[in-house]
C-alpha cells in the first residue's frame, strides 16, 4: 500500500506510523558553520503529545539521556499538522500548525510570540509539507487546491510552492503554474546552498528553485541494492547530502540519495525495524547523527543513526506513551549560506552573453560558440560548488565532461562585458 497526499486530502493529515509491509513514499565542513554550530547543544526541540485526553505541549528532549523538559505553557493545542514545522535558530522561535492557525513559541521560555490564523490565497486550499531555509529566513511549502474544469468535468490537483510569512499567517505563491498534482507523504527537504526545495512525487525526486518556483530537477527514484522507497528524509548541511530511510517490508536501512540522479544508495548497518514514525526526521550536523522514531515493544522510541554507517548510536524510550512530534536541532543547517544566486538578480545587473551549446545532454564533450571572447567558466555541481573553472579566451570551447559523473550541472559563463548560466545534463 502505498499512501499518498493528494492536495486537500493532505490538510487533515495529523498523526501516521509506518507499519510493516506499508510504504510511504559540502562534501566538507564549512569552517564557520561548524563554529557556529558546535556552540549548540545537541538537544532536540519538539512537540511533546498524548492522545487521551488530546493535549500538546512544547518540550526540548535529550537524546543521550532521554530527558524530556517542558517548555512554558503545559497545554497548547489540542492538534497539530504533522508535515511540517519552522525552527528558526536566529529568532529563537519555534513555529506549528494547529487546526487553522500558526503557534510561534519561544525557544527560551515556551511564551507564544504569536498566534495568527493561515490565510490561504484561494480558501478552498491547504498548505502543508513546509520546512524552514536558515539561508534567507523564511519558511516555504506545498500550496495545493483542487481545480475543476469545466469543459470536461473533471477535477485536478493544482500544486505550487509557496512562502508563508509567520508574523501574519499569509500564503503567498512562488510558483507562476503547478508543478505536481500529488505529493508523497515522505518529507520534504530545503538545500539551503543551492536554494531548492525537494519533495517527491510519482515516484521521483522532485526539486523547486526557491527564487521563481520552477522544477529544477525531477529525476526518477532508484534503489539498485532493494527496496521499495526512500523516506523520511532529511538534509545534512555538514556534508550537503540528504539521508533517509530505505523501506524493504519495514525499514531496511539509511541510505543517501544523489539529487541528480535520483540513485538510492545504502549505508552498510541493516536496520530491520518493522515501522518508522511518520513526522519527519532531524539531523545533528555536528556529531553527525540521523533522529527519527520506531514504535517498539517499549513504547515510540527516539533512534539516533550515524551518518558514516548508519549503525544505531542512541536510543531512547519516549516516557508515559507520548509522542515527541516535529522535533528539530537547532544547529540544523545554522547559518547556511546560498551558494546559488537569484538567476533573476544576475540578468538584471549584466548584459546577456549570447552563445550557441550543444550537445545537451552530453556524453563526452560540450561545445560552446559565443560572439565575443569567453574569458572564464565556472562548473558547478548540484550543491551550487564550483568543482572545475576553465580561461579559455576564445569565442569557441570545447569542454571535455568524460570526468563528470552524470546528472545536472550549472555552467556561470562570463566574457569581459556580459555573462550568462546554462544547465547541462551530463549523461
Amino acid at each position: 500500500m502505498t499512501m499518498t497526499g493528494v492536495c486537500i486530502a493532505a490538510a487533515n493529515l495529523k498523526h501516521y506510523i509506518m507499519r510493516k509491509n506499508c510504504t510511504f513514499l559540502l562534501c566538507s565542513f564549512i569552517l564557520t558553520f561548524l563554529s557556529a554550530s558546535a556552540q549548540m547543544s545537541n538537544t532536540i526541540f519538539g512537540l511533546y503529545r498524548q492522545m487521551t485526553p488530546p493535549n500538546v505541549a512544547f518540550v526540548s528532549l535529550d537524546p543521550v539521556t532521554g530527558l524530556v523538559t517542558p517548555i512554558g505553557n503545559a497545554s497548547l493545542s489540542t492538534t497539530i499538522n504533522t508535515t511540517g514545522v519552522s525552527l528558526n535558530p536566529y529568532e529563537l522561535s519555534y513555529s506549528y500548525q494547529d487546526e487553522d492557525s500558526w503557534l510561534s513559541i519561544s525557544l527560551l521560555d515556551g511564551s507564544i510570540l504569536s498566534d495568527v490564523t493561515v490565510t490561504l490565497p484561494n480558501t478552498f486550499g491547504d498548505f502543508n509539507n513546509f520546512r524552514f531555509n536558515t539561508a534567507d529566513s523564511t519558511m516555504y511549502g506545498l500550496y495545493s487546491q483542487v481545480v475543476y474544469n469545466p469543459t470536461t468535468g473533471t477535477y485536478s490537483g493544482d500544486m505550487r510552492l509557496a512562502t508563508c510569512d509567520l508574523s501574519t499567517g499569509a500564503v503567498s505563491l512562488v510558483s507562476p503554474s503547478s508543478i505536481a498534482t500529488s505529493y508523497t507523504m515522505a518529507g520534504a527537504v530545503i538545500n539551503p546552498h543551492l536554494m531548492v526545495y525537494y519533495f517527491i512525487t510519482q515516484g521521483n525526486l522532485r526539486g523547486l528553485d526557491l527564487y521563481n518556483g520552477t522544477v529544477f530537477s525531477d529525476p526518477q527514484i532508484t534503489i539498485p541494492s532493494g527496496g521499495n522507497s526512500f523516506d523520511n528524509f532529511a538534509y545534512s548541511c555538514a556534508d550537503t547530502t540528504m539521508y533517509g530511510l530505505i523501506m524493504q517490508n519495514g525499514v531496511k536501512c539509511l541510505g543517501k540519495i544523489d539529487v541528480t540522479t535520483g540513485i538510492v544508495t545504502p549505508l552498510p548497518t541493516l536496520l530491520n525495524l518493522d515501522n518508522y514514525v511518520m513526522n519527519a526526521a532531524t539531523i545533528d550536523p555536528v556529531n553527525g547523527i540521523y533522529y527519527f522514531e520506531t514504535s517498539l515493544a517499549a513504547g515510540i522510541t527516539l533512534l539516533g543513526l550515524s551518518l558514516v554507517d548508519g549503525s544505531i548510536v542512541s536510543s531512547v524510550t519516549i516516557p508515559n506513551d507520548y509522542f515527541f512530534d516535529m522535533f528539530r536541532s537547532q544547529s540544523d543547517c545554522f547559518e547556511a549560506a546560498a551558494y546559488r544566486p537569484n538567476p533573476a538578480a544576475s540578468s538584471s545587473n549584466i548584459p546577456e552573453l549570447a552563445l550557441q551549446m550543444g550537445p545537451n545532454p552530453c556524453a563526452d564533450e560540450l561545445r560552446l560558440d559565443a560572439l565575443e571572447t569567453i574569458d572564464r567558466i565556472d562548473i558547478q555541481d548540484a550543491t551550487g560548488k564550483t568543482i572545475q573553472t576553465l580561461f579559455p579566451n576564445s569565442s569557441s570551447v570545447k569542454i571535455s565532461t568524460t570526468t563528470l559523473s552524470s546528472g545536472f550541472y550549472q555552467l556561470q559563463i562570463s566574457s569581459k562585458q556580459n555573462h550568462t548560466s546554462k544547465r547541462i545534463i551530463v549523461q
